[in-house]
Protein backbone atom coordinates (compact mmCIF):
# COMPACT_ATOMS: atom_id res chain seq x y z
CA UNK A 1 0.00 0.00 0.00
CA UNK A 2 1.19 3.22 -1.31
CA UNK A 3 0.64 6.19 1.26
CA UNK A 4 0.84 9.87 -0.42
CA UNK A 5 -0.91 13.31 0.37
CA UNK A 6 -3.50 12.37 -1.53
CA UNK A 7 -4.33 8.96 0.80
CA UNK A 8 -4.49 11.42 3.51
CA UNK A 9 -7.85 12.90 4.44
CA UNK A 10 -8.95 15.81 6.80
CA UNK A 11 -11.32 15.60 9.66
CA UNK A 12 -14.01 17.84 7.54
CA UNK A 13 -14.36 14.73 5.19
CA UNK A 14 -15.38 12.41 8.08
CA UNK A 15 -17.26 14.67 9.47
CA UNK A 16 -19.77 15.37 6.42
CA UNK A 17 -19.92 11.37 6.05
CA UNK A 18 -20.72 11.28 10.10
CA UNK A 19 -22.93 14.29 9.86
CA UNK A 20 -25.13 11.80 7.22
CA UNK A 21 -25.60 9.24 9.02
CA UNK A 22 -26.51 11.55 12.48
CA UNK A 23 -28.36 13.60 11.01
CA UNK A 24 -27.08 16.35 13.08
CA UNK A 25 -26.53 18.64 10.46
CA UNK A 26 -26.85 22.18 12.24
CA UNK A 27 -25.02 20.82 15.42
CA UNK A 28 -28.25 21.11 17.47
CA UNK A 29 -27.94 17.60 19.58
CA UNK A 30 -23.47 17.62 20.07
CA UNK A 31 -21.35 20.43 19.09
CA UNK A 32 -19.02 20.15 16.45
CA UNK A 33 -15.92 20.29 18.72
CA UNK A 34 -17.33 17.02 20.15
CA UNK A 35 -17.43 15.20 17.16
CA UNK A 36 -13.43 16.54 16.58
CA UNK A 37 -12.80 14.96 20.15
CA UNK A 38 -14.09 11.65 19.30
CA UNK A 39 -12.07 11.28 16.02
CA UNK A 40 -9.56 12.22 18.53
CA UNK A 41 -10.41 9.65 20.78
CA UNK A 42 -10.54 7.32 18.32
CA UNK A 43 -7.13 8.03 16.39
CA UNK A 44 -5.67 7.46 19.66
CA UNK A 45 -7.07 4.01 19.88
CA UNK A 46 -5.85 3.09 16.54
CA UNK A 47 -2.70 4.54 17.21
CA UNK A 48 -2.21 2.07 20.53
CA UNK A 49 -3.26 -0.72 18.15
CA UNK A 50 -1.16 -0.32 15.10
CA UNK A 51 2.03 1.59 16.56
CA UNK A 52 2.20 3.19 13.55
CA UNK A 53 4.17 6.60 13.97
CA UNK A 54 7.53 6.44 15.41
CA UNK A 55 8.66 9.19 17.21
CA UNK A 56 12.25 10.32 17.62
CA UNK A 57 13.32 13.11 20.01
CA UNK A 58 16.12 15.00 20.54
CA UNK A 59 16.47 17.39 23.80
CA UNK A 60 18.73 18.86 26.34
CA UNK A 61 19.68 16.36 29.05
CA UNK A 62 17.98 17.19 32.51
CA UNK A 63 21.20 17.75 34.26
CA UNK A 64 19.43 19.26 37.10
CA UNK A 65 16.95 16.59 38.06
CA UNK A 66 17.52 13.56 35.93
CA UNK A 67 14.06 13.38 35.18
CA UNK A 68 12.73 13.83 31.94
CA UNK A 69 8.78 13.90 30.86
CA UNK A 70 7.49 12.36 28.04
CA UNK A 71 7.09 14.57 24.93
CA UNK A 72 3.09 14.97 24.28
CA UNK A 73 1.20 11.91 22.58
CA UNK A 74 3.58 9.59 22.99
CA UNK A 75 4.00 6.14 24.60
CA UNK A 76 5.81 2.83 24.63
CA UNK A 77 9.22 3.68 24.89
CA UNK A 78 11.33 1.88 22.65
CA UNK A 79 15.28 3.16 23.14
CA UNK A 80 16.76 5.65 25.71
CA UNK A 81 20.11 7.55 24.34
CA UNK A 82 22.32 10.07 25.87
CA UNK A 83 25.44 11.85 23.57
CA UNK A 84 28.00 14.57 23.30
CA UNK A 85 27.93 16.70 20.53
CA UNK A 86 25.64 18.76 19.09
CA UNK A 87 22.07 18.14 19.35
CA UNK A 88 20.81 15.60 17.07
CA UNK A 89 24.19 15.08 16.08
CA UNK A 90 26.00 12.98 18.38
CA UNK A 91 29.88 12.75 18.61
CA UNK A 92 29.37 9.44 21.17
CA UNK A 93 26.68 7.51 22.45
CA UNK A 94 25.41 5.29 24.93
CA UNK A 95 22.09 3.21 25.38
CA UNK A 96 20.56 3.62 28.60
CA UNK A 97 19.56 0.34 30.04
CA UNK A 98 16.33 -0.32 32.01
CA UNK A 99 16.33 -0.63 35.48
CA UNK A 100 13.43 -1.53 38.03
CA UNK A 101 11.81 0.91 39.95
CA UNK A 102 14.90 2.99 40.01
CA UNK A 103 15.20 6.76 40.76
CA UNK A 104 17.58 9.20 41.94
CA UNK A 105 16.08 12.21 44.37
CA UNK A 106 18.75 15.10 42.65
CA UNK A 107 22.14 15.45 41.17
CA UNK A 108 24.20 13.18 43.63
CA UNK A 109 25.24 9.66 44.42
CA UNK A 110 21.82 8.57 46.21
CA UNK A 111 19.37 6.94 44.90
CA UNK A 112 16.36 4.30 45.25
CA UNK A 113 15.76 1.04 43.08
CA UNK A 114 13.71 -2.06 44.39
CA UNK A 115 16.98 -4.17 43.42
CA UNK A 116 20.52 -3.69 43.68
CA UNK A 117 24.06 -4.64 42.61
CA UNK A 118 24.08 -8.51 44.26
CA UNK A 119 20.22 -8.94 42.89
CA UNK A 120 20.69 -10.70 39.47
CA UNK A 121 16.66 -10.18 38.81
CA UNK A 122 17.81 -6.83 37.64
CA UNK A 123 17.67 -6.65 33.48
CA UNK A 124 20.53 -4.07 33.75
CA UNK A 125 23.06 -5.63 36.54
CA UNK A 126 24.48 -8.53 33.93
CA UNK A 127 25.95 -5.64 32.06
CA UNK A 128 27.86 -3.56 34.35
CA UNK A 129 30.71 -5.92 33.83
CA UNK A 130 33.58 -3.84 35.85
CA UNK A 131 31.25 -1.04 35.93
CA UNK A 132 30.40 0.09 39.42
CA UNK A 133 26.61 0.17 40.00
CA UNK A 134 27.43 4.49 40.66
CA UNK A 135 28.78 5.03 37.18
CA UNK A 136 26.63 2.70 35.22
CA UNK A 137 24.03 4.20 32.93
CA UNK A 138 20.57 3.24 33.82
CA UNK A 139 16.78 4.84 33.64
CA UNK A 140 13.30 3.77 34.98
CA UNK A 141 9.83 5.27 33.59
CA UNK A 142 6.94 6.40 35.75
CA UNK A 143 4.15 7.80 35.22
CA UNK A 144 5.38 9.54 31.65
CA UNK A 145 8.52 10.13 33.78
CA UNK A 146 12.35 9.01 32.76
CA UNK A 147 14.46 9.12 35.82
CA UNK A 148 17.93 8.72 34.88
CA UNK A 149 21.26 7.43 37.26
CA UNK A 150 23.67 10.16 38.19
CA UNK A 151 25.81 8.78 35.60
CA UNK A 152 23.87 9.51 32.43
CA UNK A 153 24.55 13.34 33.66
CA UNK A 154 27.60 13.38 32.20
CA UNK A 155 26.39 13.34 28.60
CA UNK A 156 24.65 16.80 27.21
CA UNK A 157 21.88 15.08 25.35
CA UNK A 158 18.89 12.77 25.56
CA UNK A 159 17.64 11.14 22.34
CA UNK A 160 14.23 8.87 22.70
CA UNK A 161 12.44 6.50 20.07
CA UNK A 162 8.89 5.84 21.05
CA UNK A 163 5.95 5.14 19.49
CA UNK A 164 2.95 8.25 19.08
CA UNK A 165 -0.48 8.34 18.65
CA UNK A 166 -1.75 10.32 15.30
CA UNK A 167 -3.87 12.68 17.39
CA UNK A 168 -3.69 16.11 18.60
CA UNK A 169 -6.62 17.02 15.95
CA UNK A 170 -6.02 20.81 14.93
CA UNK A 171 -8.12 22.43 11.81
CA UNK A 172 -6.91 20.42 8.83
CA UNK A 173 -5.64 17.00 10.67
CA UNK A 174 -4.82 14.08 7.94
CA UNK A 175 -6.25 10.66 8.18
CA UNK A 176 -4.91 7.83 6.61
CA UNK A 177 -7.79 6.72 4.46
CA UNK A 178 -7.70 3.22 5.22
CA UNK A 179 -8.23 3.87 8.87
CA UNK A 180 -11.69 6.44 7.41
CA UNK A 181 -14.32 3.82 7.72
CA UNK A 182 -13.34 2.60 11.39
CA UNK A 183 -13.05 6.72 12.52
CA UNK A 184 -17.14 7.59 10.94
CA UNK A 185 -18.13 4.71 12.66
CA UNK A 186 -16.63 5.25 16.27
CA UNK A 187 -17.73 8.63 15.89
CA UNK A 188 -20.95 7.23 14.58
CA UNK A 189 -21.51 5.00 17.61
CA UNK A 190 -20.64 7.24 20.27
CA UNK A 191 -23.75 9.39 19.02
CA UNK A 192 -25.95 6.94 19.25
CA UNK A 193 -24.65 5.55 22.89
CA UNK A 194 -25.20 8.88 24.18
CA UNK A 195 -28.50 9.23 22.06
CA UNK A 196 -29.87 5.69 23.17
CA UNK A 197 -30.01 6.90 26.84
CA UNK A 198 -32.65 9.63 26.09
CA UNK A 199 -34.30 7.81 23.44
CA UNK A 200 -33.80 3.80 23.68
CA UNK A 201 -36.12 2.74 21.88
CA UNK A 202 -35.22 5.24 18.99
CA UNK A 203 -31.56 4.62 18.95
CA UNK A 204 -31.02 1.33 21.00
CA UNK A 205 -31.14 -0.84 17.84
CA UNK A 206 -29.15 1.66 15.63
CA UNK A 207 -26.57 1.43 18.18
CA UNK A 208 -26.27 -2.24 18.20
CA UNK A 209 -25.86 -2.25 14.05
CA UNK A 210 -23.17 0.15 14.24
CA UNK A 211 -21.27 -1.61 16.93
CA UNK A 212 -21.56 -4.68 14.91
CA UNK A 213 -20.48 -3.14 11.41
CA UNK A 214 -17.55 -1.68 13.40
CA UNK A 215 -15.91 -4.36 16.14
CA UNK A 216 -17.79 -7.65 14.21
CA UNK A 217 -14.84 -10.31 14.29
CA UNK A 218 -12.89 -10.43 11.04
CA UNK A 219 -15.47 -8.53 9.36
CA UNK A 220 -15.48 -5.50 11.44
CA UNK A 221 -14.46 -2.24 9.53
CA UNK A 222 -11.85 -1.84 13.29
CA UNK A 223 -10.31 -5.50 12.48
CA UNK A 224 -10.02 -4.34 8.70
CA UNK A 225 -8.35 -0.89 9.59
CA UNK A 226 -5.30 -2.69 12.05
CA UNK A 227 -5.43 -5.53 9.26
CA UNK A 228 -4.79 -2.60 6.44
CA UNK A 229 -1.97 -0.74 8.38
CA UNK A 230 0.11 -3.76 9.36
CA UNK A 231 -0.06 -4.56 4.92
CA UNK A 232 1.85 -1.20 4.66
CA UNK A 233 5.92 -2.34 3.79
CA UNK A 234 8.63 -0.25 5.01
CA UNK A 235 8.64 2.37 2.40
CA UNK A 236 5.15 3.21 3.54
CA UNK A 237 5.62 3.39 6.59
CA UNK A 238 8.09 5.66 6.71
CA UNK A 239 6.33 7.97 4.17
CA UNK A 240 3.73 8.34 6.09
CA UNK A 241 5.39 8.97 9.14
CA UNK A 242 7.09 11.40 7.69
CA UNK A 243 4.04 13.39 6.23
CA UNK A 244 2.59 12.65 9.83
CA UNK A 245 5.75 14.38 11.17
CA UNK A 246 5.72 17.83 9.25
CA UNK A 247 2.27 18.75 10.80
CA UNK A 248 2.27 21.77 13.87
CA UNK A 249 1.14 19.04 15.79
Amino acid sequence: MNISYESLITANEILADVITETEDYDYRLFSKGWYLSQMQQCLEELSFDTFIKTVYTDDAFPSASLAYSLPENTFNVKNIFVYNGALGVPTDSQRVLWKRGGYTTGPDSSFFAENKAGQDEDPYIAHLSQTSEDDALWASIDNGVIYFSNAAATYSYIHLRTNGTLTAIGDAPLIPQFFRQAVKLWVVLEFYRRMRKRNPRMYGSLFNATHDELYAPFRGKWDEALARSRTLDTKARNDLKEYLSKMNY
